[in-house]
């Protein structure tokens, strides 16, 4: 049995500020761009490796979503060059609201003026340049390191649905420590919506992921802090809507990962087992050109301009996708870590349900990860409706919403990858 100082680790990060007005990401209530910095945003890459030579990278940023092409094409390179399979590398956005748009898809849905829509296909290519780049330079500086799993809780998180509805406390914890005992990276985790700033503040800020992973540089000197946003795509910030409770959420959440250390954690041995597969979400039928005519003249703005947006694609026959490709990763650390990364936005349900099911390790379950297509539903949210239940996809250029196989197809993708990743890990 390997200890938890067989490890190695290296880390690097970056600045992806935009150094000129974009169009922020997140509230389609937004009338302005960016009018200047609050805050710095980063992307950041941390890659661990087991005793065997197996290796897992975790990239994250400060952004409303990493969009599948970026995370193809940094995966592309790094299999080129590092030679770093894509099932090993794992994506992940805070969901910033106050970070650039990156989508070029939403340019019509959120009514960006071409003049900033013409600025993201440029700072996207720079930000895949970065990724590569902070990558290159952990995997050039691994180190020997201990791995320590811990657990805290934070309260401000809300079902935003009704009040009642489930919600997560846990903030997981991974600490990486070097052979001199000083803090090389903190990874930590929490389900709810990194949105606490109002539509009205336009200026880049990473919210309160952003001012957690500050607050606990600051802490630790010298140590690299990695948000991995939660499933908590019916969670809400409370209270919200100021920059003061942005920073007390983040203090407070960077507070409860520093009272981790208060207690034991949990030595993580054993080896790295990775799991990587796509998951197809099948799209409810187009609704008839009729029902389509009639939303033309609907006083609901969005069901409006999604109507014209469908119309004008059966009208010059554009392909509309019946599927989407869902990425559902795994990676599992020895007996005591398993970490399950699902791709959209996923409701809480499905963290308490793999909590649950999988009790034994330490089960971390992360959303907005490897892509970020729109919101990934239970049954239950699917058949009451609302915004997390389909109309959110009024924004999207995805035909939508699901079909309610969409919880079932998730689950059994998660049950395949935790079966075939403990195999792997012994």
């Amino acid at each position: 049995m390997m200890s938890g100082s067989n490890w190695k680790a290296g880390v690097a990060a970056t600045k992806i500020t935009p150094a000129e007005p974009m169009w922020l990401a997140g509230w389609a209530a937004r009338r302005e761009p960016a009018t200047g910095k609050a805050a710095e945003l980063f992307t950041k890459a941390l890659v661990l490796q087991d005793a065997q030579g197996g290796r897992a990278l975790i990239i994250t940023a400060d952004l409303i979503a990493v969009p599948r092409e970026v995370a193809q094409q940094v995966s592309a390179q790094l299999q080129t060059r590092r030679g770093i399979p894509r099932d090993r590398i794992l994506f992940n956005a805070s969901h910033t609201h106050t970070g650039p748009e990156v989508r070029p898809d939403k340019v019509p849905f959120f009514e960006i003026p071409a003049e900033y829509a013409a600025k993201i296909g440029p700072y996207v290519s720079g930000l895949v340049d970065k990724m590569v780049s902070i990558s290159t330079a952990a995997l050039e500086s691994l180190q020997p390191v201990t791995l320590t799993i811990r657990g805290a809780k934070a309260d401000f998180a809300r079902n935003r649905r009704r009040i009642e509805d489930p919600r997560d406390p846990d903030v997981p914890v991974l600490e990486v420590t070097r052979s001199d005992q000083k803090l090389l990276a903190l990874v930590f985790g929490y389900a709810c919506h990194n949105l606490t700033l109002p539509p009205s503040f336009c200026q880049f800020h990473g919210d309160y992921a952003g001012v957690a992973q500050r607050h606990l540089e600051e802490a630790f000197p010298g140590a690299t802090a990695l948000f991995l946003a939660g499933a908590g795509a019916d969670q809400d910030p409370f209270p919200r809507g100021a920059p003061e409770w942005a920073e007390q959420h983040g203090r407070s959440l960077g507070l409860a990962v520093q009272r981790s250390f208060e207690n034991p954690g949990r030595a993580v041995s054993g080896q790295l087992g990775v799991g990587l597969r796509e998951v197809l979400l099948d799209f409810a039928p187009v609704p008839a050109v009729e029902t389509l005519a009639m939303d033309l003249q609907s006083d609901d703005p969005p069901r409006r301009r999604k109507a014209e947006f469908l119309l004008s694609a059966l009208k010059e026959k554009r392909p509309l996708p019946v599927s989407y490709p869902c990425p559902i990763q795994v990676l599992r650390f020895g007996e005591e870590l398993l970490l399950i990364a699902l791709g959209g936005e996923p409701t809480v349900e499905y963290a308490l349900q793999f909590k649950a099911e999988f009790a034994g390790p330490l089960v971390w379950v992360a959303g907005y990860c490897n892509d970020m297509f729109g919101y990934v539903p239970t049954r239950r949210i699917q058949r009451e409706g609302g915004y997390e239940g389909g109309r959110a996809m009024l924004w999207s250029a995805l035909p939508g919403p699901f079909t309610e196989s969409v919880e079932e197809r998730v689950v059994e993708a998660v049950r395949r990858l935790v079966g075939e990743t403990k195999a792997e890990s012994r």
